[in-house]
């Protein structure tokens, strides 16, 4: 299965007109990957609620999202 990944993620934050950040975005916690269908095994790891605008799709098809606790503990599922 290909896997999309995401890393972290940063919402918010501001900026003024020269570019300056004004406000930092805040960084949510976790590293964050799609998958085109359900993985089993990774229930744990469901991302929930599942987001209702991805960052990103698979052509037009909503993703499974995914939040594990860091990178590493999601390589190590993936080379099981």
């Amino acid at each position: 299965m290909t896997y999309d990944i995401i890393g972290t993620i940063s919402t918010g934050g501001e900026w003024d007109d020269e570019g300056s950040e004004v406000t930092p975005p805040t960084v949510l916690p976790g590293w964050h990957v799609n998958a085109p269908a359900p993985v089993e095994g990774w229930e744990a790891y469901l991302l929930d609620p599942q987001p209702s605008t991805p960052f990103r799709v698979y052509a037009g098809h909503t993703p499974v999202c995914y939040v594990f606790p860091d990178e590493e503990t999601f390589n190590s599922l993936v080379t099981e």
